[in-house]
């Protein structure tokens, strides 16, 4: 009974604390639809979502509100929709299932986009002095553009002819009219950042209320009159912002479409039926291109990760080969790795062989060098790590290591084992110098690896 006094007490006390933590504002319930509560953070996470920064407060409060409004009716829509049993119909759960993987494909992209590097205050001077038409000479052209599903070559010479001599548009449209050519006429207002730079080119070299006959290729042809061209341009502050928006949109989507590039490159995409590439509906025809793995690229990532994998093991193996070495020229004894516990009478085995110098001492501008030795080889290991992440799987990288402890553990065995180290017997204390230039070879090569895979 006591016990049972405390729980009670405990679940008493839980619930009163729990009752207050809706008091954040980003928690605190905005609404309730037949009990169903809709938070302040869900329609603060839509508003962010949908609302141009830098809004006025009492628009920002209406625009939440507006947005209150429709979660209240899609709540009461959804409740009354559950009493209908809609939400057991099959096309609910595939419509869920669409729902959940455009969300999730969402996020992921914005992730994504979000990894592109921000660029710095010289680049975008730089874009801007380079297209002067787009910031600096920028001009605002209000035109008629008559668009034309014709490309005969001798009716857009005769229409060329007649407005060379003085022909209005509207009696060059009478000449269309009267070949039945299908045409779109609209009157547009915009800015040489916002058109082709081609028909810009058009209008700056032709006459004001002067028609101008042209050919898109073997697609389409049009009649242009440039009625007003002003100047606009974009200066200062407003066109760094510019500039920089323009930059940054472009980088995030080169850095979304290389990463989805990679991904599709590393998935395993089969299509059945009609979607088959060889199906006969496919055969002879223009059919709608499907993400699919690029041989060539899947070839080259595979030898890229073989490549990366063996710059990892190759950098783990100099690094056992320096603390062999190190601890061998600093302790003056026979120092052999070991990645497993060796057994006492082992260990007395094993130091049968050791040696001594006599009154080893080493001083400190020795150990100096030793200690920067082997904080470089830390860095390059972690820099080439770092470098890697992005390419090889996590098992990969494990693989590797475990790889280039054993090498470089075996490596250091054989050295002392064989008797390697007596060829340099006349160098007494400097004897495990080549073990230690060796290992610092191994790193750069592993590094200078790692740098053309990156680089490629």
């Amino acid at each position: 009974m006591r016990s049972l006094l405390v729980l009670l007490f405990l679940a008493f006390t839980v619930a009163g604390c729990s009752s207050h933590t809706g008091n954040g504002i980003d928690s605190r319930v905005a609404a309730t639809v037949n009990g169903v509560e809709i938070t302040q953070r869900e329609v603060n996470f839509l508003y962010q979502r949908s609302a141009p920064p830098g809004g006025d407060a009492t628009v920002a409060r209406n625009q939440r509100r507006t947005i209150l409004a429709g979660l209240v009716r899609g709540e009461l829509l959804a409740q009354q929709a559950t009493k209908m049993k809609l939400d057991k119909s099959p096309d609910f759960l595939l419509a869920m299932h669409d729902a959940r993987r455009r969300v999730l494909a969402g996020f992921a992209e914005q992730e994504i986009a979000s990894t592109a590097k921000t660029v710095s205050p010289e680049i975008v001077q730089q874009v801007i002095t380079n297209n002067p038409n787009l910031f600096a000479q920028r001009k605002l052209l209000v035109y008629d553009e008559v668009l034309m599903q014709s490309v005969n070559v001798p009716f857009l010479q005769s229409l060329n002819a007649s407005a060379a001599s003085g022909a209005s548009l509207s009696a060059l449209l009478d000449l269309v009219k009267a070949q039945k050519v299908p045409f779109r006429q609209a009157t547009r207002t915009l800015t040489t950042d916002q058109m082709e730079p081609a028909i810009f080119t058009v209008l700056s070299n032709s006459k004001a209320n002067r028609a101008v006959v042209a050919r898109v290729a073997d697609k389409f042809s049009m009649i242009l009159v440039l009625h007003s061209i002003v100047p606009v341009p974009l200066e200062g502050q407003a066109a760094m912002q510019t500039a920089a928006n323009q930059i940054n949109n472009q980088q995030r989507s080169v850095a979304f479409s290389n990463k989805m590039r990679t991904v599709v490159d590393a998935s395993k995409i089969t299509y059945f039926g009609e979607y088959k590439p060889d199906a006969p509906g496919n055969k002879g025809q223009q059919a709608v291109a499907l993400p699919m793995a690029d041989p060539t690229r899947v070839q080259s990532q595979i030898r890229h990760q073989i490549a990366g994998s063996g710059s990892v093991a190759v950098s783990f193996t100099a690094a056992i080969l320096l603390l062999f070495a190190s601890k061998s020229f600093l302790s003056g004894t026979l120092w052999l790795p070991k990645l497993w516990p060796a057994r006492k009478k082992k260990a007395s085995a094993d130091n049968a062989g050791a040696y001594k110098y006599h009154e080893h001492k080493v001083p400190i501008l020795i150990k100096l060098p030793l200690f920067l030795v082997a904080g470089l080889g830390v860095v390059v290991i972690a820099y080439d790590l770092l470098l890697l992440r992005d390419l090889l799987a996590l098992w990969m990288i494990g693989g590797s290591i475990i790889a280039g402890l054993l090498i470089g553990t075996g490596t250091s065995r054989l050295y002392v084992r064989t008797g390697l180290h007596r060829l340099t017997e006349k160098m007494r204390k400097f004897r495990w110098v080549p073990v230690m230039l060796f290992a610092v070879l191994l790193l750069s090569a592993g590094l200078v690896v790692t740098m053309r895979i990156v680089n490629s």
